[in-house]
């Protein structure tokens, strides 16, 4: 049985010592985790605070736009509802979650149109 044991390991079957052990088959799985953790799980975690605050500081006058498409200005702030007249004398009650941002200002719009019209033209 020991001459067994040792013609398999003296051919390369075996090993007498394992090479990493648990460490080694540990390794590779924090090596991707820390990967993962920095690519995708801490960008995810900072672009959510920053909305978070985004939401938190809005107040009277902000205009903004809600996830839904409607652009309106904010023209009463309770604790989870805002109102938005949304012009014509409409406005619309709309919870603080479904905000998505900013209007796009007259200048940003600008912009963007100029841009894709230079990119027309030299095409």
């Amino acid at each position: 049985m020991n001459e067994l044991l040792n013609a398999v390991i003296a051919q390369g079957g075996g090993s007498a010592d394992p090479s990493g052990g648990l460490f080694g088959l540990m390794m590779p799985m924090v090596i991707i985790f820390g990967i993962m953790y920095f690519l995708v799980i801490r960008p995810q975690q900072k672009k959510q605070r920053e909305q978070e605050n985004f939401l938190n500081n809005l107040k009277v006058g902000d205009k903004i736009v809600t996830n839904g498409g409607l652009l309106g200005k904010i023209t009463q702030v309770e604790k989870d509802v805002l109102t938005l007249d949304l012009g014509d004398r409409v406005r619309v009650k709309v919870m603080r979650s479904h905000i998505a941002g900013t209007q796009p200002s007259a200048e940003e719009t600008s912009d963007e149109k100029g841009d894709d019209k230079k990119s027309d033209k030299k095409q």
